[in-house]
């Protein structure tokens, strides 16, 4: 389990929603690099995110509703099952034509 944590503050050129969406960002390319080298991975934020025990642990002061949460990391149970997709045809439109 890794714990992303975002100390978003007031800064002179980046706003603090953008601090937080970057490091949103950052959870989720860890999922991505995760599923990307064949683990299996998923980005949380449960109730620990707000127990004081893991806030002093990670060293907030504030809830992790402000912040990214855990991206927990693991082998699949199974390999990944691909399901059926329909044909791009059927869905795409095509303008110009």
């Amino acid at each position: 389990m890794i714990a992303v944590v975002s100390r978003a503050g007031p800064h002179v050129k980046i706003p603090e929603w953008e601090q937080q969406l970057s490091a949103g960002a950052s959870a989720m390319s860890l999922v991505f690099a995760a599923h990307a080298m064949g683990y299996a991975a998923s980005w949380i934020t449960e109730w620990y995110a707000y127990d004081r025990r893991v806030l002093d642990a990670l060293r907030s002061s504030r809830p992790m509703s402000a912040l990214p949460g855990f991206v927990h990391i693991g082998r699949p149970a199974k390999p990944p099952e691909d399901r059926e997709r329909p044909n791009l045809d059927a869905i795409v439109t095509r303008f110009g034509r």
